[in-house]
């Protein structure tokens, strides 16, 4: 059977146009040709169906200005025409103009100023006026930084200094902090009125009451560390003896008596829990009790919790309000903060093991202030303020003086070129 041809089928028999099998034997030509002519239009440019009036027709509005005079060609009319080699005769339309010898009365500088004028009207347009003033800002640019590679740098070190390195032969750079203060305190310290030649009243009062409590102050650290190392340990006299450690020693010791030997040792097994008696046992009323106590109790618990979530909706106003004094700690805690910031540059840090201390005021009681600059007695030292100072001003560490202990003991000898002659 050939494929092509359409299967034999029944009279009341329907096709189904839905099933390929079923195409051979319904008529599909005119739906062929119209899926071809539709193939053809896109290759040639296009469906006509979706294309415009415009681009399909053509309004036809006369003959042209150029088929007026148009005549049939024929032989005759070759002949007329003219030959090539007079072509050659005709000007070059490509060809450029040949300028002309300027005569004796023309004006050279028209032709030029002409020109000008052109090229400045076509000057005149914003974006050649943008660019130009573009062109100048860079050539400005350019010669400012020509004349900065030309100009000789300023020398700020001093060739016999002592900033060199022996070794290589370079200056070294000092860091940027060298010259920068470590304090922004002053380094000299202004005095307290009360410790003029001719103080006030009021002003001695106070300074003699500030030493008062700075001496308090070191009495009660006095009193601190010996109450920390030499209240703990004994005098001479309480100190432990040889009897007093016997006694301590014997302390506990029991003494076995007669009645300790005559008793018999028991044996029996010894229970791990302890007995319980019929009494203490409970009975099945006391135990569902209990337990019936014990389901209301958790019971009781699961219904607050109920209740203390439900109750977290009303206490919104209650949580913007902590919220707020939260919010507002933090801000008295930043001002706090900020404050102790701009302090920071005016304490004295801590560059050793040693604390510094403030040093003793210098004063004069009551009985020692005198009426002359004569008998004027002079209190503290120049060259300790000084060296107090720098301390303060964190230039130097605080330091104690050590005392030079000696591991040996030197030896002693006598050489021979020193020794006395003795005859």
């Amino acid at each position: 059977a050939d494929v092509n041809t359409a299967p034999k089928l029944s009279k009341n028999r329907k096709l189904r146009k839905s099933k390929k099998k079923s195409w051979r034997a319904s008529n599909v030509e005119d739906v062929a040709e119209f899926l071809e002519d539709e193939r053809r239009q896109i290759r040639t440019g296009g469906l006509v169906a979706e294309k415009t009036n415009e681009t399909l027709f053509i309004v036809d509005t006369g003959t042209k200005a150029g088929d007026h005079g148009a005549e049939p060609k024929n032989r005759r009319s070759f002949r007329n025409r003219p030959l090539k080699c007079y072509s050659l005769l005709q000007p070059d339309p490509h060809s450029k103009v040949v300028r002309t010898q300027d005569k004796d009365n023309f004006q050279k500088g028209l032709r030029k100023q002409r020109i000008i004028d052109r090229l400045r009207t076509r000057l005149q347009s914003e974006v050649r006026v943008a660019a130009q003033k573009q062109r100048q800002k860079y050539v400005e640019e350019r010669k400012v930084l020509q004349a900065q590679k030309k100009q000789l740098p300023e020398v700020d070190t001093d060739l016999w200094s002592g900033d060199m390195d022996d070794a290589t032969g370079k200056v070294f750079k000092p860091p940027k902090k060298h010259g920068k203060k470590p304090s922004a305190l002053k380094a000299t310290v202004i005095p307290h009125p009360g410790a003029s030649v001719n103080p006030s009243f009021e002003d001695h009062q106070d300074l003699l009451y500030r030493a008062h409590i700075k001496e308090e102050l070191k009495a009660k650290n006095e009193k601190k560390l010996h109450n920390a190392l030499e209240a703990k340990f004994p005098s001479k006299a309480d100190a432990p003896n040889e009897l007093t450690y016997l006694e301590e020693m014997s302390a506990g010791i029991l003494d076995y008596s007669e009645d300790d030997e005559d008793e018999e040792p028991n044996d029996a097994p010894i229970s791990v829990n302890p007995p319980v008696r019929r009494e203490d046992r409970k009975t099945r009323k006391q135990r569902r009790v209990a337990k019936e106590q014990e389901d209301a109790l958790i019971k009781r618990t699961k219904v607050n919790d109920i209740k203390r979530i439900e109750n977290m909706v009303f206490r919104l106003p209650t949580l913007k309000s902590d919220i707020n004094k939260t919010e507002r700690k933090r801000k008295e805690k930043a001002v706090v903060k900020e404050k102790l910031k701009s302090l920071e540059p005016f304490k004295t840090k801590r560059l050793g093991k040693t604390k510094f201390e403030e040093p003793d005021l210098d004063l004069k009681l009551s009985t020692e202030l005198v009426s002359s600059m004569r008998e004027v007695q002079p209190e503290g030292h120049l060259l300790l303020d000084i060296y107090k100072s720098l301390q303060r001003r964190n230039v130097i560490e605080p330091r104690l003086r050590q005392k030079v202990k000696r591991t040996y003991k030197p030896k002693k000898f006598e050489k021979k070129g020193h020794k006395a002659i003795k005859l």
